[in-house]
């Protein structure tokens, strides 16, 4: 009879059991699906541009220079002063090498130039114009005498701009070559020379 009524009972929960089972309600929070990450192929920004001051328009420099000639090699002063804040611009310019000795230079120039770095720091420059040289000569006599002449003048150039704040400063590199063209009077004939020097200015 026990073993009668065990089958009974075990007969007709099982089926409620696992009908429970396979109707169970759903969560109330649903899960929410998870997406794969997705890869950023994009550039990354550029870099921005450096920020260099404005340009100046009149620019005053000076430094020492040094003249290579047949008749001698000496050291002197060049001073300049350029004109123009774009790629073009002016060049006003003067060089004293040993004046009043018998190898002394004293040189007056005007010349156009072309700023091919006009939007870098470090700018290679090409210039030409034409000026006046006193040369030094030895005279007959013992005395030292001057003779004037109208010269060529072709220049290239190497400029830095410095990073200083809110200044148009710069340092610069030339090498110059100065060919007599136009001698004057009683004036001996004088063979071109080499002027470099090494400057340092500032616009405004």
């Amino acid at each position: 009879m026990t073993r009668t009524l065990f089958l009974f009972v075990f007969a007709t929960l099982v089926p409620r059991l696992a009908s429970a089972q396979e109707f169970a309600e759903p969560p109330l929070t649903p899960i929410a699906p998870v997406e794969p990450e997705r890869f950023d192929d994009r550039a990354p920004p550029a870099l921005a541009a450096e920020s260099l001051p404005e340009p100046s328009t009149v620019r005053f420099s000076v430094g020492p220079a040094l003249r290579v000639a047949s008749s001698a090699t000496d050291g002197g002063l060049v001073a300049a002063a350029d004109i123009g804040s774009g790629p073009a611009g002016v060049r006003l310019a003067g060089a004293w090498v040993r004046v009043g000795s018998d190898v002394g230079l004293a040189e007056y120039q005007a010349e156009l130039f072309i700023d091919f770095g006009a939007e870098r720091r470090l700018r290679p420059i090409l210039g030409a114009g034409a000026g006046v040289a006193r040369l030094g000569s030895a005279g007959s006599d013992g005395t030292t005498r001057l003779s004037t002449y109208g010269i060529g003048i072709l220049r290239g150039t190497v400029e830095y701009l410095l990073p200083v704040e809110r200044a148009d400063a710069r340092v610069g590199l030339d090498a110059m070559a100065g060919v007599p063209a136009v001698q004057g009077k009683d004036a001996e004939d004088a063979s071109p020379w080499l002027l470099f020097s090494a400057r340092v200015g500032v616009g405004f």
